[in-house]
């Protein structure tokens, strides 16, 4: 289990509860710019104490290899939260799957830190976690993410009708995928 991990730019650390306030602030402050492709929150989940149990549950679930959340930080700057990368639904056995999503600080979009987060971990998932595919679920007016999937090597593979409740309303997701690639394939 890798609690820590770094890029060029950024170090990836999976974080104890205690985070809790850091984590909060991450998300107050990007709130509105995260909202529009995010399922509706629950009330509390704006809270200290969610925050925490969130923290907790996740790292349950990282424990039992079901999750895996890096919370992303610059080297230059290791105290502040500027996004995260998460595979969530990690299956074994015959599917050898998982889903993952990313979330950048509004701040620090498109200067190249989701890409290089979600490379690495794609490199983690294949070579630690054993995944033969990974999928996401993208809404077709996220232009950013979109191209971000399409830049690591994701491929749309169609639309999910229907397959998530955002601002209040079920909306279509496309659905890309990313196959390990075999030596000899």
């Amino acid at each position: 289990m890798n609690l820590y991990c770094e890029t060029e730019r950024l170090v990836m650390q999976v974080l104890p509860a205690y985070y809790n306030h850091q984590v909060l602030q991450f998300f107050m402050e990007n709130k509105e710019h995260l909202e529009p492709w995010e399922a509706q929150r629950d009330k509390n989940f704006y809270t200290a104490n969610y925050q925490r149990a969130l923290l907790e549950v996740e790292y349950n679930q990282m424990v039992h290899k079901k999750m895996l959340r890096y919370y992303l930080f610059l080297k230059e700057n290791p105290d502040c939260i500027i996004g995260s990368v998460c595979a969530n639904n990690i299956r074994y056995g015959a599917f050898e799957n998982c889903s993952i999503g990313y979330k950048i600080h509004k701040q620090y979009c498109k200067q190249g830190y989701g890409k290089e987060s979600v490379e690495r971990l794609i490199n983690i998932l294949f070579s630690q976690y054993g995944m033969h595919r990974i999928e996401a679920m993208v809404h077709p007016k996220n232009q950013p993410s979109i191209a971000l999937l399409e830049s690591v090597g994701f491929e749309r593979e169609g639309i999910a009708r229907e397959a998530a409740r955002l601002s209040g309303s079920w909306q279509d997701m496309y659905r890309y995928s990313l196959l390990q690639k075999k030596e000899g394939k």
